[in-house]
């Protein structure tokens, strides 16, 4: 058999390349791998992977292809990252619309024409679910459904009344970092927090494990913390990976202080936000949440006083008229018993005056009396002795001759 030429065998194989997809492209899933970007220039090279991952060696590759998206379609990326919120990046799997080429100089290249948010979307959607079903079937009495919402130990902690001191995990000098610490010391009502850092990598590789185990050194602090604050800038949803985990959602539904997180996206919603205490959408609500907190319980308290002042304001009116009505009562009823007792004390004058023995002599009777003392019974005088009998123009003496 004669040899061909290199070129003969190139240009026959782009032939047969062109006659077979020259035509018509295909949608294909497949792993990113590689990735050169060129956002400047406008186009993007890649590989494009297939991975068994029940190999026996781990994840064999089946199957790698090298791609391509040239300027015309460049938007494409940015049209993924916008619908999804996930970063053009290695390690993602995709749904792309591809032209198949092939160059005697360059070889077999695949073109990606489109991407589909939607498969992305879907596979972490499944993801997600995946993990909280097991969350779910495994950890009963951290996490539980009732009615369609997942509830968790952490949900129902006691919300202190006030809350002063914080546990801060963020990532050290980050967005997130100076935002929440900003908006908490520049609240309008001069309110002071407490606030303790545990700086740690807050995404990427390895995150969830830094967050876990700055958790568990709050836990173990013996510090009373009203409550822990998870705290991230924004960045894309691949950036949410760590917030998405079993690990995270372990740890953070059965956390024993109540957890707020507000980890800076705007879109989704992660595991952890869906298990934990209370979540806002960024670090600056993170600290308003905090601030208002705290206000509403001076705003009760204001309140209260304001009641007090009404009641107590009430109250002095209506013992001050119940007094007037009982000074009132005591001056008629003291007045009536003064008019009786006048009446009683001038009835018993006159009697009393009747009975005056100044009166009784006048009217022709007469006082027997001994040493001054009046006699009035005839067996208390002797025979012989002498006694005084006193009328009523004078005393006279007298000497008992016969009983």
């Amino acid at each position: 058999m004669s040899p061909i030429r290199l070129s003969d065998l190139a240009f026959t194989l782009e032939a047969v390349i062109d006659e077979a997809f020259g035509q018509k492209a295909v949608w294909v899933v497949a792993e990113t791998s590689d990735i050169k970007n060129y956002p400047d220039r406008g186009y993007c090279f890649l590989t494009l992977v297939e991975r068994d991952a029940t190999g026996a060696s781990g994840r064999e590759t089946l199957a790698k292809l090298d791609a391509c998206i040239w300027r015309r379609n460049y938007h494409a990326i940015s049209d993924f990252e916008r619908a999804t919120g996930v970063a053009f990046a290695r390690n993602i799997q995709l749904l792309l619309f591809v032209s198949v080429g092939f160059s005697p100089v360059y070889g077999l290249r695949l073109e990606i024409l489109k991407i589909d948010p939607s498969y992305t979307l879907g596979n972490l959607e499944r993801e997600r679910q995946t993990v909280l079903d097991t969350l779910v079937k495994n950890h009963p009495d951290l996490v539980w459904l009732e009615a369609g919402q997942y509830i968790t130990a952490n949900q129902l902690l006691p919300r202190p009344a006030v809350i002063q001191r914080v546990a801060l995990i963020t990532a050290p000098n980050s967005d997130g970092w100076r935002d929440f610490r900003h908006e908490l010391a520049q609240n309008p009502f001069g309110y002071d927090f407490v606030v303790d850092e545990y700086l740690t990598q807050v995404q990427g590789q390895g995150a969830e494990r830094a967050i876990c185990g700055q958790l568990a050194r709050i836990g173990t602090s013996g510090i009373p913390y009203d409550a822990v604050v998870i705290v991230r800038g924004g960045g894309s949803q691949l950036d949410f990976g760590s917030f998405d985990t079993y690990l995270m959602g372990q740890t953070v539904a059965g956390f024993t202080i109540p957890i707020l997180a507000g980890i800076g996206h705007e879109r989704n919603v992660s595991i952890t936000d869906l298990l934990c205490h209370q979540s806002v959408k960024t670090p600056t609500k993170a600290a308003g949440f905090l601030i208002d907190h705290n206000r509403q319980f001076e705003e009760t308290c204001l309140q209260l006083r304001d009641r007090l002042r009404v009641i107590a304001r009430d109250t002095l009116q209506a013992a001050r008229e119940n007094l007037d009505r009982e000074t009132e009562r005591l001056r008629f009823v003291s007045q009536a018993y003064f008019r009786e007792c006048h009446t009683n004390l001038t009835e018993k004058a006159v009697t009393l005056r009747h009975l005056d023995p100044s009166n009784v002599l006048r009217r022709g009777y007469a006082l027997l009396l001994r040493n001054g003392r009046i006699l009035t019974q005839a067996a208390d005088i002797q025979t012989g002795e002498t006694l005084e009998v006193q009328m009523r123009d004078g005393t006279i003496t007298t000497k008992v001759i016969r009983l």
